[in-house]
């Protein structure tokens, strides 16, 4: 896995990174989601799940597992690429496959990232600090407003 180029967009905090999946990472991923999808393919001539990948891949086309492959390798490539540019992901806004084979696969990727920021003369503000000092009326007050929100009203008819 590698990145291939890195651009700067207009917008605030967005990049474009292309990234290029070697092949055998590649392979490895198409022989994971065959030995996924295997189990669900119905060959002639084989019982359910048991069709070698050469035989699927000679009747569906040998690209028949490309698209899962990228689906199960893009994350960790789209995440090398970015811990090799040097910016920290916060979402992906478009993923976009430009060529797969079976020498690997390339995609291009828009990315919004973490701002950069910067603050400046946050040093010798002055705080006033509250004070946090309890007093007994402080306390009967609060008892007082419990008391009110918990109590009920009962109207008595008659007494003897």
């Amino acid at each position: 896995m590698a990145l291939k180029e890195c651009t700067k967009k207009e917008q605030a905090n967005s990049y474009e990174l292309e990234v290029n999946v070697d092949g055998e990472t590649f392979g490895n991923a198409i022989n994971r989601v065959y030995k996924k999808q295997v189990k669900s393919i119905n060959i002639p001539g084989f019982r359910k799940g048991k069709a070698p990948r050469h035989v699927i891949e000679k009747m569906y086309g040998s690209e028949v597992f490309y698209e899962d492959a990228m689906q199960d390798c893009y994350p960790d490539a789209l995440y090398e690429a970015a811990k090799e540019a040097g910016i920290k992901i916060v979402s992906v806004e478009t993923l976009e496959a430009i060529e797969a084979s079976k020498e690997g696969f390339s995609f291009k990727a828009n990315v919004v990232v973490e701002p950069e920021m910067e603050i400046n003369n946050y040093l010798g503000i002055e705080v006033t600090k509250k004070s946090t000092e309890v007093t007994d009326e402080l306390v009967d007050e609060e008892i007082e407003k419990v008391r009110d929100r918990n109590s009920r009203m009962v109207t008595v008819e008659d007494r003897a």
